[in-house]
């Protein structure tokens, strides 16, 4: 005989008791699972906390990472590339002048550092880079900035701040495992006691580059005098040694054209000699050639000289003619 059939609705629903406790399961079994999720960013690692004890061997990197909900605790730090700035510092040098510094550090936290930071420094998980390292660089800048002098600092700044980032570097490395990668003094400023000796020291010394600029001057147009004078006094000198050159190439030629003359007189001399003592009538010859037809007023003789008569100027009737020069000498 066969069964009777039962409703649709029977088939397909289960009995209302039973509905319940599977929801409330399904529903538990959710909130666990989000409950035992946990993400960790790609700038960050983390551990993991059970009653007090890390339950990780190493830290956990990015990503979706597993605990016990409820029970496990979850520290997480950043790890990556970052920046502490740290501002307005006080320092005191050598010279006892304080200056106020601001500095930017550059740092980042290696995976064998994590667990020292999260669970060997301060309160478990709870490490802040600020408050653990900000005092470590205002020591170590203290320290550098105590050896040097304040007037050198603008000068030295580049070297103070390699000192200060080596001796940080060191001390961050030695107490969290820190590894910084810059350190850099974004900002100096200095007390208004020593802004103002600067400003007088700078003003003195432009005011010495200005007077020896002057005396540079006025030296230059003393030089430039100078110059000018000897320049004078050398076209004079050289004016007068022209001259007195010139006067003796004349005095030279003077002379060398009266012994010319002379050495050409003293030939002719001694070739009328000559022509005398080989032909003695050309006196007398020379003598009638040159005769004017006057008879001289006076005759040289041993007593002096004879003054002559001219007779034809005692007699101008006469229409005689003058005796010939050869007639009077004989």
């Amino acid at each position: 005989m066969a069964l009777p059939a039962l409703p649709r609705s029977s088939q397909l629903s289960a009995p209302g008791w039973l509905k319940q406790p599977i929801l409330f399961a399904v529903m538990l079994a959710g909130v666990l699972l989000w409950l035992s999720l946990f993400v960790v960013e790609p700038t960050e690692m983390a551990g993991v906390r059970r009653f007090g004890e890390v339950t990780t061997r190493e830290p956990y990197g990015p990503g979706l990472h597993l605990k016990l909900p409820l029970i496990d605790q979850v520290d997480q730090l950043q790890v990556s590339l970052d920046i502490l700035q740290v501002q307005n510092l006080t320092m005191y040098t050598v010279d006892n002048q304080w200056v106020k510094i601001s500095v930017g550090m550059t740092y980042q936290i290696p995976t064998p550092a994590v667990f020292r930071l999260l669970y060997q420094v301060g309160r478990s998980g709870n490490f802040s880079v600020r408050e653990n390292v900000e005092p470590i660089i205002a020591d170590r800048a203290m320290r550098v900035f105590a050896r040097r002098n304040t007037i050198k600092i603008s000068e030295e700044r580049e070297i103070i701040a390699n000192e200060i980032r080596q001796a940080v570097s060191t001390r961050l490395a030695e107490l969290f495992g820190l590894e910084v990668i810059d350190l850099q003094i974004a900002k100096i400023e200095y007390s208004p006691t020593f802004a103002a000796s600067v400003e007088a020291a700078v003003k003195a010394k432009n005011d010495a580059v200005a007077a020896e600029n002057t005396v540079n001057r006025i030296r230059f147009e003393a030089e430039q005098v100078r110059v000018r004078a000897q320049g004078e006094a050398d076209a004079v000198a050289i004016q007068a040694e022209g001259q007195k050159r010139s006067a003796v190439i004349r005095a030279q030629g003077e002379a060398e054209a009266v012994r010319i003359v002379g050495a050409a007189q003293a030939v002719s001399l001694q070739a009328r000699g000559a022509a005398v003592a080989a032909f003695p009538g050309i006196v007398s010859l020379v003598t009638a050639d040159r005769w004017n037809g006057v008879l001289p007023l006076t005759l040289m003789g041993e007593r002096g000289a004879l003054p002559l008569l001219n007779l034809n100027a005692l007699s101008p009737s006469s229409e005689a003619a003058p005796p010939h020069p050869k007639d009077e000498t004989r």
